[in-house]
Formats: C-alpha cells, sequence, structure tokens
C-alpha cells in the first residue's frame, strides 16, 4: 500500500511541476487614441516582467521583449497594435506588461500604459485589452479603430530574445511652443557641449529618456 501511494504521489508531483513549467501565451491589444498630431514611424516598447509576490524588495525579470518600429497611426481613428508575449510559467512568480511608445527610438514618449498592468492571473493563455495613456492632446475619432501593427505580423517588428544591457536614465521634461525646436545638448564641464539631439515643441509638455553613466554630466535646451 505504502508503495502505491508513493507512485501515485511521484506521479501527482511530476504533473504539477509539468503544470507550473506549461509555457505561457498573451496577446496584448494596445488601442491608442487618435491625437491632434500626425503620427507616423512611432516607436513601441512592449516588455513582460515575473516577479515573487512573496519578496517586496526583489526586483522584476523581464522575460520577454517586443520592439516595433515603423508604426504609423491612424489619422481618422484610433490606432490598435498587437503585442503577443511568450514565457515559462515559474513557481509562485506572478506577471506584468509594461508599454510605451515614442516619436523614435530613444525620442519622445509619446504614449505608455498608466497603473500596474497584470496578465496570467487565472490562466496560461490570456489576452487583455488595454487603452494607452497619452501625453499629447487628443481628438474625437471619425470611424471605428483601426489596427495599424503588431509583432503577429511579418516584418512588423522584431523579438529580443536576450537582455543586452540595464542602464540608468534620466527624464528630461520641457514645454516649447508648436512647431519651436530646440538642441539638446550635454556637457561634463559646463564648457564643451554637444548636441545629442534637435526636439520639436508642441505647445505642451514632453519629455525625453537619456541614458546617463556614471561620470557627471550637465544637461540643457538651447533654442535653434
Amino acid at each position: 500500500m505504502k508503495k502505491k501511494n508513493l507512485v501515485l504521489a511521484t506521479f501527482l508531483l511530476a504533473g504539477f511541476v509539468k503544470l507550473l513549467a506549461d509555457p505561457l501565451e498573451g496577446d496584448v491589444r494596445l488601442t491608442y487614441p487618435l491625437t491632434v498630431k500626425k503620427l507616423e514611424n512611432i516607436y513601441i516598447d512592449a516588455r513582460l516582467y515575473e516577479y515573487d509576490p512573496w519578496l517586496a524588495d526583489a526586483p522584476a525579470t523581464l522575460v520577454d521583449h517586443v520592439e516595433l518600429e515603423e508604426i504609423d497611426l491612424s489619422r481618422s481613428a484610433d490606432s490598435i497594435v498587437d503585442i503577443h508575449f511568450f514565457a515559462n510559467r515559474k513557481s509562485r512568480m506572478k506577471y506584468y506588461v509594461t508599454a510605451s511608445t515614442y516619436s523614435k527610438k530613444g525620442g519622445t514618449l509619446y504614449f505608455y500604459i498608466n497603473g500596474f498592468q497584470k496578465i496570467f492571473e487565472r490562466s496560461d493563455i490570456d489576452d487583455i485589452d488595454v487603452t494607452m495613456e497619452p501625453k499629447l492632446e487628443t481628438k474625437k475619432p471619425k470611424g471605428e479603430p483601426e489596427k495599424v501593427g503588431g509583432n503577429d505580423d511579418e516584418d512588423s517588428g522584431k523579438k529580443s530574445d536576450n537582455i543586452t544591457g540595464i542602464y540608468r536614465a534620466v527624464e528630461i521634461e520641457w514645454e516649447g511652443e508648436d512647431g519651436s525646436e530646440f538642441a539638446l545638448q550635454k556637457s561634463t564641464d559646463l564648457k564643451s557641449w554637444e548636441t545629442i539631439e534637435t526636439l520639436s515643441g508642441t505647445g505642451e509638455k514632453d519629455s525625453v529618456f537619456i541614458r546617463v553613466y556614471r561620470s557627471v554630466q550637465f544637461w540643457r535646451l538651447q533654442p535653434e
């Protein structure tokens, strides 16, 4: 009897471990509100993280990363982008997604997910709808939402399987008149200045994320 119970327990344990190792597949539908500003060739950075809810101070781990480039949003309706994530479930781990949209890679932030967006709470296969939070002025759409891209479309994006680096960054926020241009410059001694990027004002607050290093860096915006 003990031998049978041991065999049964081993079988159940193996099944339990297999369940925890099942692959995760998630579809995240991002809806972008129509903006006054025409948005073309934008860059979308979407990420899937896992974290241990029992360890409050432990950092989350990036488990899937999707990048989409040269995406044109609709000029007359809300836009839809479908993101497909893959991962393997680990024991007791929880999962959440982030998505940020920029004028270009390393450029001005246009949209982001507002809040903590969980996924795979009840199932290994999940699909969620997320309305992106705009940092630009929006307007009323004229038609039904239009799908404009996603990593389920051939050649529309690329998947990155490996983390190649984690860096510190600062967000520089400014406000300029619509159409005005500024040179974003950096210096290590406040004497010699190097132009990093040319930024365009929108009449509202804008921001850009900049990678920073251990050396002292000073930043300024110069009207052009």
